[in-house]
């Protein structure tokens, strides 16, 4: 094992994730939900025990990439309203930076709210942490600079994360506002009338005394 690992960190590089650091992402989409466990090809040899290839280059990487997709829905349980969500799809992608994403595609929750916990601290020790960030892509699936609107620091004792999304009111549902005259306006309108109604009969009865007096212009 030792011999596994020296050769794993020397094919690492330092930016990478090297032990037990993990971070998952739960991206909201109007049609869909993805949660992506992204952690350390050390980690992802460590669920494969003593089966793992020695080197972690493309040849063992390409072994090991249909065992480690059949593994990753034991990693996280996903839950919508108090009922467990079975993933549509599950991937395992070696990035550039040569750490390892586990991608679980649901379908998006009917019911809230939703629950994530991660199964892998067993694995850890005690003061080994992750975190779980969550993101909402409803409005557009391609938004950038998107601020969670969930986030936690998870570990052994708390690896879970509860989460909700109040659902938007479609334009089309919306209620029609039919703005009514109110009682002063008509009032108002009543006695304009009046006023120009009262000041046509004056006129009226102006004309026919002037024409009585014989002053008809």
């Amino acid at each position: 094992m030792r011999h596994l690992v020296v050769l794993l960190l020397l094919l690492v590089p330092a930016e990478a994730h090297l032990g037990n650091e993990n971070n998952t992402e739960v991206r909201i989409y109007s049609d869909s939900m993805r949660v992506v466990i992204r952690t350390s090809v050390l980690f992802a040899w460590t669920l494969l025990g003593d089966n793992a290839p020695a080197l972690a280059d493309e040849a063992g990487q390409a072994i090991v990439r249909p065992r480690l997709i059949a593994a990753a829905p034991e990693l996280i349980s996903v839950t919508a309203g108090g009922k467990a969500l079975v993933p549509t799809q599950v991937d395992c992608v070696f990035e550039v930076e040569k750490d390892v994403a586990f991608v679980l595609n649901f379908d998006r929750p009917a019911a809230w709210p939703v629950v994530v916990e991660a199964k892998f601290f067993d694995r850890f020790s005690s003061l080994d942490t992750g975190t779980i960030r969550v993101f909402d892509y409803t409005a557009s699936r391609f938004s950038r600079d998107l601020e969670p609107i969930a986030q936690a620091v998870i570990d052994q004792r708390s690896p879970a994360l509860s989460f909700s999304l109040v659902a938007a009111v479609s334009p089309a549902a919306a209620p029609i506002s039919v703005v009514k005259p109110t009682t002063g306006f008509s009032m108002k309108l009543l006695g304009i009338s009046l006023l120009v109604l009262a000041a046509n009969v004056i006129g009226f009865l102006t004309y026919c005394r002037l024409r009585g007096h014989g002053k008809e212009p």
